[in-house]
């Protein structure tokens, strides 16, 4: 057998193979395949942003005063962000700060209201362009008289807060 001017013999054929696939193979150009992450990376940075983000503003992370048991409703609606009156047993909070007693806001609502218009007046500063929507959040106890409840809220108005949503856990029937 004979490949171009060389008689081939079965040892030289073998050789002329080995030869051939060697010189094939540095004319080939290797093709590396690499995936590159970076971008996939920098998306589910950005994902894990927005996600933090969104989540910390949401209402519906309600901190919980200490002391105070939510009573349980069968339905209810989304709780909207406002600042938060929580009624314990024997204390009264305003966005986690004590107000007083029950007792003493009872008898001299002075104090409250006028952690109230601080609020308001936050509140107008922080949106000078909007009316101010009177809507605050109430926590109370589960084991509050209604009686109490409803002779702070009759206070509520006095500072133009007259949107008064009442903060209960669902799991009712």
């Amino acid at each position: 057998m004979q490949v171009g001017t060389q008689a081939l013999r079965p040892n030289v054929f073998a050789k002329h193979l080995v030869a051939r696939s060697h010189s094939t193979k540095k004319n080939r150009r290797t093709i590396l395949a690499a995936l590159s992450l970076t971008s996939m990376v920098d998306m589910f940075s950005l994902l894990v942003i927005f996600l933090l983000q969104t989540f910390s503003t949401s209402p519906e992370l309600l901190v919980m005063t200490k002391g105070v048991q939510l009573p349980v409703a069968s339905s209810g609606a989304e709780i909207t962000d406002a600042p938060i009156l929580a009624i314990a047993q024997d204390e009264i909070f305003l966005d986690q700060k004590s107000v007083g007693t029950v007792v003493d806001v009872l008898k001299d609502p002075k104090g409250l209201l006028a952690q109230l218009q601080v609020f308001r007046e936050n509140w107008s500063k922080a949106h000078p362009n909007e009316k101010f929507k009177g809507e605050i959040n109430l926590q109370a106890h589960k084991d509050v008289p209604s009686t109490v409840i409803s002779q702070i809220m009759g206070v509520l108005p006095s500072q133009q807060y007259g949107s008064i949503q009442l903060i209960v856990t669902s799991g009712g029937s």
